[in-house]
């Protein structure tokens, strides 16, 4: 199939992807054609997101065929949250509708829950609408019930922060900024339930989800477990590319572990996840010598200072590559943008398409488009004073299993 910059002009606000924000979302159409296209071709029972962020693919794939057995795995456990109630749903049947949540949170009283550094991030009167909605979360006994409204409080717990909404990383906002903010947020916080609901009615019983490193869980896996693969992988460390963790801290400080899937360190700082995700603080670092070559032209070209966060996040992604051929029967897809290092523009879709080719896949399409909406902005200007591109342009690559 060809994939063109129609896409470019989807907006998401009118379907479930709309409704939670989390960062770099997949094109939702784009994931559904590619996965029609290639379910309608050929038997596939499974597929598998190792990466599933918001669950943008899972829940396409849903759609398609309900039949499907799903499996999705991700760090982030505001990630696995938003993906998890896509795919479960609310049961209707005891939700709280507007008035009834409207009357629950008017009548509860700001309690003294606190995490560190609360003051900085919010303003008083907002942190106390924010512990009146989420008293009132807390006391809601259905847990998918609970679920949805944590999705929808994290966008209020986000958008009533004292961070800038241009980025995604924590940057604190002018104190003129903070003072001129309207304290809406129990009353956008009904919107969003009323607005949101109707896009979670239905209800997946063949999915199964994991809050886990994925170079850790993978190898849980057996050989050729899953017929199709599909999905985004990090460009580069998140820390200087896309931090998901570092976004999503605020709405995780607020939510009570009880309710997220927790491993015990995720609240630990405001970057935790990201120092522990792909290519983070805690890579190897060891590439064996046939992997070194795909990444050697880049190396010579970049200064020696760099070397070591683009092997400390190709160690991960190669490991993660190895064990992604091996637990894949048909088909992977992947995709990826490339980000620039020095200076230097890293190919990663033609590094990841080389090493797939080394590992019995073949590629059978590479398609482009460009990326013209995104928080991310076209340039930064903060490597020696010069104008640094970002990732304006996005690839798919769709490779098969060699018979």
């Amino acid at each position: 199939m060809k994939l063109d910059n129609n896409y470019s002009d989807y907006r998401k606000k009118n379907d479930i992807h709309g409704s939670v924000l989390y960062p770099a979302p997949m094109i939702a159409p784009m994931q559904k054609d590619i996965i029609r296209n290639i379910i309608s071709k050929n038997n596939i029972s499974s597929i598998f997101d190792p990466f599933c962020g918001s669950g943008t693919a899972l829940y396409e794939a849903f759609e398609l065929d309900e039949n499907l057995n799903l499996y999705g795995c991700d760090i982030n456990p505001l990630a696995y949250l938003i993906t998890k109630t896509k795919l479960h749903g609310v049961n209707e049947s005891i939700y709280y509708n507007n008035a009834t949540l409207r009357l629950l949170i008017e009548s509860t009283y700001p309690d003294d829950f606190y995490f560190d550094n609360m003051e900085k991030w919010y303003r008083e009167d907002i942190s106390n609408s924010l512990k009146r909605i989420r008293k009132s979360i807390i006391q809601i006994e259905d847990a998918q019930c609970r679920s949805f409204y944590w999705c929808m409080f994290s966008n209020i717990a986000r958008k009533y922060s004292n961070s800038r909404s241009s980025t995604y990383k924590l940057h604190i906002r002018t104190d003129e900024q903070i003072e001129r903010m309207t304290n809406n947020a129990i009353e956008d916080f009904l919107t969003a339930i009323t607005l949101e609901l109707d896009k979670y009615k239905k209800h997946s019983d063949s999915f199964n989800l994991f809050k886990s490193d994925i170079l850790i869980k993978i190898l849980d896996f057996e050989d050729q477990f899953f017929d199709l693969s599909i999905t985004s992988p990090p460009y580069g460390e998140n820390q200087t590319t896309v931090p998901y963790g570092q976004f999503s801290s605020l709405a995780l400080n607020w939510i009570p572990d009880e309710e997220l899937a927790l491993e015990g360190w995720e609240k630990n700082n405001y970057s935790i996840i990201d120092t522990q995700s792909l290519g983070g603080m805690n890579s190897l670092s060891i590439i064996d010598e046939r992997d070194i070559k795909l990444i050697m032209p880049y190396l010579n070209k970049i200064s020696e200072r760099k070397h070591r966060k683009v092997i400390r996040f190709f160690s991960d992604y190669f490991r993660f590559l190895n064990e992604l051929c091996r637990v894949t029967k048909k088909y992977i897809v992947l995709t990826l943008g490339n980000r620039t290092v020095d200076g230097i523009n890293i190919d990663l879709t033609d590094i990841s398409c080389q090493y797939l080719e080394n590992h019995n896949f073949i590629n059978v399409e590479k398609n482009s488009r460009d990326i013209p909406y995104k928080r991310i902005p076209k340039t930064t200007s903060s490597v020696d004073n010069k104008s640094v591109q970002s990732m304006n342009s996005e690839y798919v690559l769709i490779h098969k299993r060699k018979s």
